[in-house]
């Protein structure tokens, strides 16, 4: 029987090596790793933080343009209105003329005197609502004064019928989709220096 056991003689076996230790990312990695990610929410926050100042820089910069230019265009009606009176006034009115022929005459005379008042409303417009995102002057607005015009050159035909013998004539004012008069609205909107002449364009009876 042959005996396996190593004799004294016999080189002793070699350890098996020892697999390598795992190295962990340790106390520094982590530090980096947090200071970098703090960092990046700073940026970021930061970044944000200068956009919305900016969004709101900007909002404001074109609510202080916008009233500017509101300002600069009511003052433009405000004058165009003034030179409406002033020509209104050199004219008789057509409540102070006798009979309706005569009252025709004087109602056309003042829608004459009015068509420079209405070029000037589309001049201003077009100048300030041109490369602008608002309207500043409403075309309704503008649209309601011509609907003015119209109904008293209605009323200024109605009173020729009546002059050769037709039915008597009676002055219509113009009414928006409402049914409300369309100078209320006019009145409501404009500047005040506007309300003289509206008021005297819109009773042409008197």
């Amino acid at each position: 029987m042959t005996d396996s056991s190593p004799s004294p003689s016999d080189p002793a076996p070699e350890p098996a090596p020892e697999a390598p230790a795992r190295r962990g990312i340790g106390r520094r990695g982590w530090t980096l790793i947090v200071a970098g990610a703090l960092v990046l929410i700073v940026l970021v926050s930061c970044g944000a933080l200068l956009a919305v100042m900016a969004a709101v820089r900007g909002a404001v910069d074109l609510n202080r343009e916008d009233r500017a230019v509101e300002a600069e265009v009511r003052t433009d009606v405000d004058a165009a209105c003034l030179d409406l009176e002033q020509r209104l006034n050199r004219l008789v009115p057509p409540g102070a003329t006798n009979g309706p022929a005569a009252r025709a005459k004087a109602i056309r005379d003042e829608n004459v005197a009015a068509r420079p008042f209405l070029l000037e409303l589309e001049r201003v417009r077009a100048a300030h609502s041109a490369g602008h995102a608002g309207d500043y002057l409403d075309q309704e607005w503008s649209d309601g004064w011509r609907q003015v015009i119209e109904a008293r050159a209605s009323y200024a035909d109605a009173l020729d019928r009546a002059a050769g013998g037709g039915d008597p004539a009676f002055y219509l004012p113009p009414r928006d989709e409402d049914a409300d008069p369309v100078a209320d609205r006019l009145i409501a909107d404009g500047p005040d220096g506007c309300d003289g002449p509206l008021r005297r364009l819109t009773e042409p009876s008197l």
